[in-house]
């Protein structure tokens, strides 16, 4: 997910991982501002980073300095599923809640320096993955009995890992690391709103879907809006939600990261349980515009074949997906308009994800459009220092997640307990909604809007921001009833909309 965002295989990589090449929020005492950003990128780079080294916490020997450094994020949070509301406090999920980064490097010789990077996080928030209607902050404990680690607050190992760098030949990092493709499409984002809003699906997947045509258990269905937002190429772990599809956690592997030419740097990686990767950037100033460009490309090849023997029994499984990810921004520098936009493609190439069942009948037509799923992401607004304070961002974003519903493909959602009180889709048969009939889904679409506003706060090195994000999901179903032949069904499900206030300091 976001590990790359505390990568310090050198200080202009600290700085470009942080987002103050590729997005310039504050990851300083002093966050640029609009009318910061124009000048010698290079001179206006250097600034930046020592500005970083001057605001962090050093200690070291004599050889080997130690930097700490990191963010904590919290917000508040109020909830509405058309059926029922909430109100929720607590930070950011796995990768992007509240943690730390002790890092440090030494010199080798001239030209050659080495180093190490240790990053503990708070694995995720109350405002996370695992939130649903049903799961709350003062059922914590509870959530850890039933759900493990990813529901509590406890510190979490995000990144280990050690590098050596020449400043002729490049970097070669190895250890517990962020691949070459982590947020590759991501980190482009020029308008200093990483954190705060990204095209990875952080709030909101945890949610029972309500509605449908029947009622179910306080208006809500067995169905998770991640059960239309899931990932299948990922590893090491077999899940991601969204635009978050070729790692979901850092790996262990080894990455190699080039030098800067003209503007253009190249990485590559490969990790435990071939997977590899490689991807390319871009950042420069154009006149009055700046531009941030990436493009990238992984593999994974029979990955969890143990995790997976449930839905895909014998020794004839294979995983083989490949994942492609374009990001673009340009600012002007002095309106401080913006724009933002990713799209990431995933291609299952190994077993079919519509084995078994009637989906094995010929013509079926359930579940095979999840063997390609699309994403796109855009951000647009502007980015101007009104106020003392500092920069004000105000932006409006939209994006669409198409056909991932891998995890529940082939699978019989009438098995999830959806519509066990009252019919999930309109034709189902019975009292029961379910009852002698078997429903598959055959294509779906989660459609996200929303719009919000960061004030940076220079002088506290923060970030206060208030946003709000709507999910809406367009579905359709192959239904047998009876072992019949198919029939085409949909069914129309309410909004899912979180609004936000909150904020980030860095340190």
């Amino acid at each position: 997910m976001f590990g790359g965002l505390t990568n310090t295989s050198s200080r202009i990589a600290i700085a470009a991982a942080l987002g103050m090449t590729l997005g310039g929020f504050a990851m300083s005492a002093h966050p640029a501002k609009a009318a910061d950003l124009g000048g010698d990128c290079c001179a206006d780079l250097e600034e930046r980073v020592a500005d970083l080294e001057a605001t962090t916490v050093r200690k070291g020997n004599k050889k080997v300095s130690v930097t700490l450094s990191g963010w904590v994020v919290e917000s508040m949070n109020w909830w509405d599923d058309g059926k029922n509301n909430g109100f929720v406090v607590g930070s950011k999920d796995i990768t992007l809640s509240s943690h730390f980064t002790i890092s440090g490097q030494a010199t080798i010789a001239p030209g050659w320096t080495a180093g190490y990077n240790l990053t503990e996080e708070l694995a995720g928030g109350t405002m996370g993955f695992f939130t649903n209607q049903f799961n709350f902050p003062d059922q914590n404990a509870a959530n850890v009995l039933a759900n493990g680690l990813g529901s509590s607050n406890l510190p979490n190992t995000l990144q280990s890992y050690m590098w050596v760098k020449s400043d002729k030949y490049g970097t070669l990092n190895w250890g517990l690391l962020s691949p070459a493709t982590d947020n590759v499409a991501l980190l482009p984002d020029l308008s200093g709103t990483i954190i705060e809003s990204n095209a990875v699906l952080f709030e909101g997947p945890g949610f029972f879907l309500s509605g449908g045509h029947g009622n179910g258990h306080f208006g809500l269905q067995g169905l998770t809006w991640s059960n239309f937002t899931h990932c299948d190429s990922v590893a090491p772990i077999g899940a991601g939600i969204g635009a978050d599809c070729n790692t979901a956690l850092p790996v262990n592997a080894v990455r190699y990261d080039s030098p800067t030419f003209g503007g253009f740097s190249v990485s590559t990686s490969m990790g435990e349980q071939t997977f590899y990767d490689v991807a390319a950037k871009y950042a420069a100033d154009w006149n009055s515009i700046k531009v941030s460009a990436a493009v990238g490309y992984s593999k994974v090849l029979d990955e969890l074949y143990g995790l997976n023997q449930l839905r895909f029994p014998g020794p004839g499984f294979q995983k083989d997906d490949d994942t492609w990810e374009i990001g673009l921004s340009m600012m002007h520098v002095p309106s401080g308009l913006w724009v933002y936009g990713m799209w990431q493609n995933i291609a299952i190439n190994g077993t079919n994800r519509t084995v078994g069942g009637p989906c094995a009948v010929t013509g079926a037509g359930c579940g095979s459009g999840s063997n390609n799923s699309d994403t796109w992401f855009m951000k647009a607004g502007i980015k101007r220092t009104w106020t003392p304070l500092g920069a004000t961002v105000i932006w409006g974003e939209f994006g669409q997640y198409l056909n991932q519903f891998n995890g529940i493909a082939g699978v019989d959602v009438c098995d999830l307990g959806a519509g066990s009180e009252g019919s999930l889709i309109q034709g189902g048969q019975g009292t029961g909604g379910c009852q002698n009939t078997q429903l598959f889904v055959k294509s779906s679409t989660v459609n996200r809007l929303g719009a919000g506003v960061v004030q940076e706060i220079d002088s506290a090195a923060m970030h206060v921001y208030a946003r709000w994000q709507n999910l809406s999901l367009d579905s359709t179903y192959s239904a047998f009833t009876d072992g019949g032949a198919p029939t085409h069904a949909k069914d129309s499900f309410g909004d899912l909309n979180i609004f936000q206030v909150g904020g980030v300091i860095f340190f």
